[in-house]
């Protein structure tokens, strides 16, 4: 396998490199640290910041201009843009006309030269070349035109665009596979992982379960993950309303599409906000079973839930909404759809054995990120 070293990486992430590690992060972490590489943070609108006030530490961020994380790893956020970019495309070319014009600046400031141009968003269809990449990269990891607030005929011309483009391109999800490769033909399959020594810290004798959930009773039902539109909340409403033994612990940022005041009256629902990648084992030791709760629409079918795998590190039992990619993970997952089905699910997966926990284990080994960047480098390189 051929490894990926000496070269200059230029990554349009469609996350911010904290506080909740995704797949991005995990793989620019490991990948070869002979390689040079900027992240780019999410890029905001100019009404961000006025929709969310928490988002006005951006325009901060932007003026401190690059940050270097580690020796070969530099972030920068990106100047707030015009609004309705993902709406209109005449807008969204001025904008990826700015973002090219900062990012060759910051470039010429780290000394790339010749990048490879990694990318995460099909709007970026319209910055292609502008970098003068050597090699353009497309990793899809979701259906973007299904996300709410978006024109969803005008991403998917950009992500056709970007598809046809792109010199490789990675999908995280059969259904992605199946939908991008008429658009390509270098398309490969990369599904998501875990951070397989980080989660496995769940099954520790010395690993403390946090203050702030170890009296919670039991049993103890888990979510760790962004609570956004594609989560369930109605469900897990009717299983905390229709089991008032069991108890519920959410952890994650809860984002303004998400409401959790139809939770004000239930006891039993902790929702706690995120936790530093570091401390989520403890919380996983208190979990009896671990939920991914999708709700089922043309987003989540898509889906590759990178959750799934660090459920499968932390040893623990799992539950799911129906997904197209839980199809191949027979006798590792229970699903159940609806209230009553998924309150079946829980109640296989309480009753759990050392066989199981060991079956799961086994199967995290082959689910690392550390796996997953050798594949990439790999193909990029043939590339």
């Amino acid at each position: 396998m051929r490894k990926m070293e000496n070269q200059d990486i230029v990554c349009i992430a469609g996350v911010d490199f904290e506080p909740l590690w995704a797949r991005t992060q995990q793989l620019v972490w490991r990948m070869p640290t002979s390689n040079r590489i900027l992240y780019v943070e999410t890029p905001l609108s100019i009404l961000s910041p006025f929709k969310d006030k928490t988002l006005w530490y951006k325009w901060r961020l932007w003026r401190q201009g690059v940050r270097k994380l580690k020796d070969n790893l530099y972030l920068f956020s990106p100047p707030l843009l015009l609004p309705l970019a993902n709406r209109y495309r005449f807008i969204n070319r001025i904008n990826q006309s700015l973002m090219a014009c900062s990012l060759r600046k910051v470039c010429r400031q780290l000394g790339f030269k010749d990048p490879l141009l990694l990318t995460y968003l099909p709007n970026t269809a319209d910055m292609a070349g502008k970098l003068g990449e050597k090699l353009l990269i497309y990793d899809c990891v979701d259906e973007h035109s299904a996300f709410l607030g978006f024109n969803p005929e005008l991403v998917r011309q950009m992500e056709i665009d970007l598809l046809q483009k792109s010199d490789l391109v990675f999908v995280t999800a059969q259904p992605l596979y199946d939908d991008k490769s008429q658009f390509t033909d270098n398309i490969h399959m990369l599904r998501n992982a875990a951070d397989v020594a980080n989660f496995n810290l769940a099954m520790a004798d010395d690993t403390v379960i946090p203050d702030d959930v170890k009296d919670i009773p039991g049993p103890v039902l888990g979510f760790i993950g962004r609570i956004k539109e594609w989560i369930d909340l109605e469900l897990i409403k009717q299983v905390a309303e229709a089991r008032p033994d069991w108890s519920i612990i959410m952890v994650g940022p809860v984002e303004l599409d998400a409401d959790i005041s139809q939770f004000s009256e239930l006891k039993n629902v902790h929702f706690i906000g995120s936790r530093a990648k570091e401390e989520l084992p403890g919380y996983l030791k208190k979990f009896a079973v671990c939920l991914n709760p999708f709700r089922t629409s043309k987003l989540s079918n898509a889906v590759n839930p990178l959750k799934f795998y660090e459920y499968l590190a932390a040893g623990k039992p799992i539950v799911s909404t129906p997904m197209p990619e839980m199809d191949m993970l027979e006798g590792m997952v229970e699903i159940g759809e609806g209230r009553d089905e998924f309150i079946q699910a829980i109640e296989r997966a309480l009753n759990d054995s050392p066989e199981k926990i060991t079956a799961r284990l086994t199967l995290s080994q082959q689910h690392s990120w550390e796996k997953r960047v050798e594949v990439m480098g790999d193909l990029i390189m043939q590339t």
